[in-house]
């Protein structure tokens, strides 16, 4: 409620495991409501039954990044969240861009196979 006021509208204080469920899952609407996506959340018994706390960790982290974007001003956990940079290029840059072979293609710049030796044993000079 600190992030968004009156995102979640009850906490249950009683020890009992359905309400200790409950609270998660209203934490989890709140998350949703707050513009967290499902894939970047945990599902309600990976946190009550430690079964993926990865995840559990993974969902902290964006609610993190999530506050930081929406300007909160406390503690920050994780990185920024990307924000879009979008790029135009001219026509004259694409076609330059089009000539130039990627290191990502591969070199064989300095490669050759002399010295190389296949099929032949090794001789032994002494």
């Amino acid at each position: 409620n600190i992030l968004q006021p009156g995102s979640v509208k009850k906490i249950n204080e009683s020890k009992m495991a359905f309400k200790q469920m409950e609270n998660i899952g209203n934490f989890l609407q709140g998350c949703y409501a707050y513009g967290l996506s499902k894939e970047d959340m945990f599902q309600t018994v990976d946190l009550y039954e430690f079964q993926n706390v990865p995840q559990v960790t993974n969902g902290i982290h964006a609610l993190g990044r999530k506050a930081q974007v929406k300007g909160f001003d406390g503690p920050v956990l994780g990185p920024k969240e990307a924000t879009e940079d979008k790029r135009e290029f001219t026509e004259e840059q694409k076609q330059a861009g089009a000539a130039v072979i990627g290191l990502q293609m591969g070199s064989n710049q300095g490669a050759s196979q002399s010295g190389m030796s296949f099929g032949t044993s090794r001789q032994i000079h002494s």
